[in-house]
């Protein structure tokens, strides 16, 4: 039988998790829950592969956002879970702790706290969670994306929306999903009442939506990328192609200025105008990018200081300052998990 856990009897490292701290429940049988997380995520099977020692069979915790919805999940076995197509619903599991795998037609992944998964919408999509697993998923409608999708286009769409399976939990997408779904755990423990709002939670559906459309990778993203660049101003554009053609060598932004026959205030505000951040952060974002594709290209017969210099760094321990905040480890750190 279902029922509402003690507050009390939840961690603090979970209890920031939950979509709806109120809300937390259990199920204490295979069959509850099978039925609750069915009902919250997607109906599935759901079967016991190897024994967790936990008095729990599940704890869950769900919020609605309207076309959107949170829920957190956690099981104490190692589960199966064999879902089907999810044809009506994209799923974006982040997961929080442990390892499991999620294979989706012919792909497999490991779903791990590094990376987050998207599921197919188009094949069989199959989970397999360890009794450590911790799973906080955004179910988002199908029609809803595909719609918003088309009306940026303008027309209508000639294939299904396919999202990359598995994408870096430092990607720029990745860290902005992260945290905003942190975010509103955090809003539901700590100020219930702002999201009793209706309105207020179809907001924060809408803003998904939006970076799942413009920021997450799939195959209308270079359609979507091409209908931008035609809206940018011209100067915007050349200024941004020679920044990544040529970031190992620039000095300065008047030097990207004069390269394009413009004056440097015009360029600093048609830049911002456009991309959202002035010439010198895009550098800056862009050189730390190329630093951190460098580091896992390396071969192990060149320094970081040599490989910050191939990208144009001279100030070490700045950068390495920027790394961290912009990919959340120290460069050193990638050097070596990619050795």
């Amino acid at each position: 039988m279902l029922a509402t856990i003690d507050k009390a009897q939840i961690s603090e490292a979970v209890a920031r998790y939950l979509p709806d701290l109120q809300g937390a429940s259990t199920a204490q049988s295979l069959e509850e829950a099978r039925e609750i997380v069915g009902r919250k995520i997607y109906p599935h099977r759901l079967r016991i592969v190897a024994g967790g020692g936990s008095p729990l069979m599940c704890l869950t915790s769900a919020l609605s956002l309207g076309e959107c919805a949170l829920s957190y999940v956690q099981y104490g076995y190692d589960v199966l879970i064999q879902s089907g197509v999810i044809s009506e619903y994209q799923l974006v599991k982040s997961t929080l702790g442990g390892q499991g795998r999620v294979t989706c037609g012919d792909q497999t992944v490991v779903s791990a706290a590094s990376s987050i998964i998207m599921t197919s919408m188009t094949a069989p999509t199959e989970i397999q969670m360890t009794g450590s697993c911790r799973h906080l998923t955004a179910r988002v409608a199908r029609g809803t994306l595909e719609a918003r999708i088309a009306e940026k286009l303008g027309k209508r769409l000639t294939e299904p929306l396919r999202f990359d399976l598995q994408v870096a939990s430092q990607s720029d997408f990745g860290r902005a999903w992260q945290q905003l779904l942190a975010h509103i755990c955090s809003l539901s423990a700590r100020a219930p009442a702002v999201l009793a709002s209706e309105d207020v939670r179809r907001q924060y559906s809408r803003i998904m939506i939006e970076m799942l459309v413009h920021s997450a990778p799939h195959n209308y993203c270079a359609a979507l990328e091409a209908i931008v660049t035609r809206s940018v101003a011209w100067h915007a554009r050349r200024a941004r192609d020679y920044v990544h053609e040529n970031i190992a060598g620039i000095r300065s932004v008047a030097e990207i200025a004069a390269s394009i026959g413009v004056n440097l205030r015009t360029l600093q505000t048609g830049f911002r105008k456009a991309f959202n951040m002035t010439p010198v952060a895009y550098i800056r974002h862009t050189r730390v990018q190329a630093l951190h594709q460098a580091l896992l290209d390396a071969d192990g017969r060149q320094s970081i200081t040599e490989l910050m210099q191939g990208v144009g760094i001279m100030h070490f321990s700045r950068y390495a300052q920027y790394y961290r905040q912009q990919i959340g480890e120290a460069p050193s750190v990638t050097l070596r998990r990619k050795r």
